[in-house]
């Protein structure tokens, strides 16, 4: 073997792009199911305040309370030293996006108790939905922001991604208000129903622009495109994310078109469907996530 070839085995992981593990790997499944759980929770609740849906905008609030807010925790290898990531709002988006959550959780819980003690709507009740929906929404596309700051994973630099986590929350947020409206009855499920096909659209588009702007990326970018859709986890992308989570409630979704009213039992399939897309996607996603390589092949 050759001088530089031995060279090149013996450092392939600074020649060759390398998986990042930490967001995804072992501790790191707590912080995409946290990731999850902040769409799904800040999508909801925006879907709620417009649907005027009290007890969805309890639920969305616990979400992101206990589930993203916990799990962010549990990640954390020493959680009582957590302030610290507070400390750099001007140039961090984590220190920004944390600020968000707890901002969010102050207002909400105000909006919350003061619309469970004077159902009536007041301009303080009003003020404070504006101000906690637009918490929401910050709360929603921050960790787009986080990742496209992370410049040695080409993959994740793709500048439309905190609009495609945006709208991926506010699908979540629709599909949580339609399985809302199978127990509530005054929630209005036909425009519930119309906002989700749209949105569902809208995400199948941006999800296809975003892989076809990641593969045009210098560096790795193409390879985690191709990891995605040929590589070890292509199964996962092929089943649950294009299959159960795109083909499956878009079909429900036409056949709705044509036959009316669905029965609970279809609309809750495609729903967790829908769910089950969704969580798979933020997976692929982080677990394609490849660093440059430190010295370029072509430069040895």
């Amino acid at each position: 073997m050759s001088t530089q070839r031995q060279w090149m085995v013996t450092h392939e992981w600074m020649i060759n792009g390398n998986r990042q593990t930490e967001w995804i790997d072992n501790r790191g499944i707590l912080l995409w199911l946290a990731e999850y759980a902040g769409g799904l929770g800040s999508g909801a609740y925006i879907i709620s305040l417009f649907f005027n849906n009290y007890w969805g905008m309890i639920a969305s609030f616990l979400i992101v309370a206990f589930l993203k807010g916990g799990l962010h925790m549990l990640f954390l290898g020493k959680p009582i030293r957590f302030w610290r990531m507070l400390l750099n709002p001007q140039t961090s988006w984590m220190s920004r996006g944390i600020i968000f959550v707890f901002l969010f959780l102050g207002f909400a819980f105000l909006q919350l108790v003061l619309m469970f003690f004077i159902p009536e709507q007041t301009m303080l009740i009003f003020i404070l939905k504006v101000i906690s929906g637009l918490l929401a929404l910050c709360i929603a596309v921050y960790t787009g922001f986080v990742m496209n700051n992370a410049k040695g994973v080409p993959f994740w630099n793709v500048p439309i991604l905190p609009v495609l986590f945006l709208a991926d929350a506010i699908l979540g947020g629709f599909g949580l208000t339609v399985a809302f409206g199978l127990f509530i009855p005054k929630l209005n499920m036909a425009a519930a129903e119309a906002g989700s096909r749209v949105m569902l659209i809208l995400v199948v588009l941006l999800i296809a622009l975003y892989m076809f702007l990641a593969s045009k990326r210098e560096g790795v970018g193409n390879q985690s495109v191709l990891f995605q859709i040929r590589g070890s986890i292509s199964p996962l992308f092929w089943t649950f994310v294009v299959i159960l989570g795109m083909i499956v409630p878009m079909a429900i979704a036409v056949i709705s078109l044509f036959t009316g009213e669905l029965t609970p039992f279809i609309l809750m399939f495609g729903i967790i469907c829908e769910a089950v897309g969704q969580i798979m996607f933020k997976y692929c996603f982080l677990k394609s996530g490849i660093y440059n390589p430190i010295i370029p092949e072509n430069h040895l």
